[in-house]
């Protein structure tokens, strides 16, 4: 059944530390659910307007898709973090937010890329108290081999420069197949490529984390891999995917498509997917 979906409003967040985030949230009369989604390094909660105005309609959402900070809208700088666990403390105070408003509905979590690390890192703390998750493409390890010699310099950028970026500015052409989406990339003055050396090694210490703590992992999981992606190693999801205790766990492979099933050629399919996956648990809920 599809409903109503009033325009997101611009909404403020705040976390346990003293930031205002900023985040877009989308809402229905009558709500079914909650889903919150986490974005990737370098993207923003616009990003997923596209789809939250899929989503939303088709499964009677509310929807939140918050800035983390040092992205798009939000507060800070740019690749930059204090601490790594900063971003999941900033997806928890999302989802704390959407129960302030709405405290009686199940809630989910829907992650790509390192937003899916995020989400995946969150649902292993108990407290968190999540009704189940999604994952696109989650950066449980990169697809392609650094060499001693950058990560000797990021070693040392850790110890002595923490505060200092490079640029990890990847092609769209490795992103996603749609010409339209990779322009969209290209162009938009809210995405950014830089990063730090502890937002470097916490990504890739993350995954690591995932791939020992999998057999922990107890929430309904929809995991989604690009059959091409070549920014993440599908492999190591696959491990995790396999290692989680979860009795209710999905895994939706689509052969064709790179990093970004969400922004690909075909990704009406990806969202029927995750109708299908998200109307019985809603019901269950």
């Amino acid at each position: 059944m599809m409903t109503t979906q009033s325009p997101p409003r611009d909404v403020a967040i705040a976390t346990p530390d003293g930031l205002t985030l900023r985040g877009w949230h989308w809402t229905r009369p009558n709500p079914r659910g909650v889903l919150v989604i986490s974005h990737g390094f370098g993207e923003h909660g616009g990003c997923y307007r596209h789809v939250a105005e899929a989503l939303g309609p088709a499964l009677e959402l509310d929807i939140l898709s918050p800035d983390l900070r040092g992205h798009g809208r939000s507060p800070g700088r740019r690749g930059v973090v204090g601490r790594y666990e900063d971003l999941i403390s900033d997806l928890r105070a999302a989802v704390d937010w959407t129960r302030q408003d709405q405290p009686s509905l199940p809630t989910f979590l829907l992650g790509h890329s390192n937003g899916g690390q995020l989400a995946l890192r969150l649902a292993l703390d108990p407290d968190a108290a999540l009704d189940g998750v999604i994952v696109s493409n989650p950066s449980i390890k990169l697809a392609t081999h650094v060499a001693r010699l950058k990560l000797l310099i990021g070693r040392l950028l850790l110890r002595f420069a923490p505060s200092v970026t490079l640029g990890a500015k990847l092609n769209a052409a490795i992103l996603t197949s749609d010409p339209a989406m990779r322009r969209e990339h290209e162009t938009d003055p809210l995405r950014h490529s830089r990063i730090s050396a502890p937002l470097f090694f916490g990504m890739v210490e993350g995954g690591q984390l995932l791939i020992d703590r999998a057999a922990e992992f107890q929430v309904p999981l929809l995991m989604m891999l690009g059959g091409r992606d070549q920014v993440i190693d599908p492999e190591p999801s696959r491990l995790v995917f396999e290692r989680i205790a979860s009795a209710d766990k999905t895994l939706r492979i689509y052969p064709e498509m790179l990093h970004e099933p969400l922004n690909e050629i075909g990704r009406e399919q990806v969202f029927a997917d995750i109708v299908a996956w998200l109307n019985p648990r809603l019901d269950q809920s």
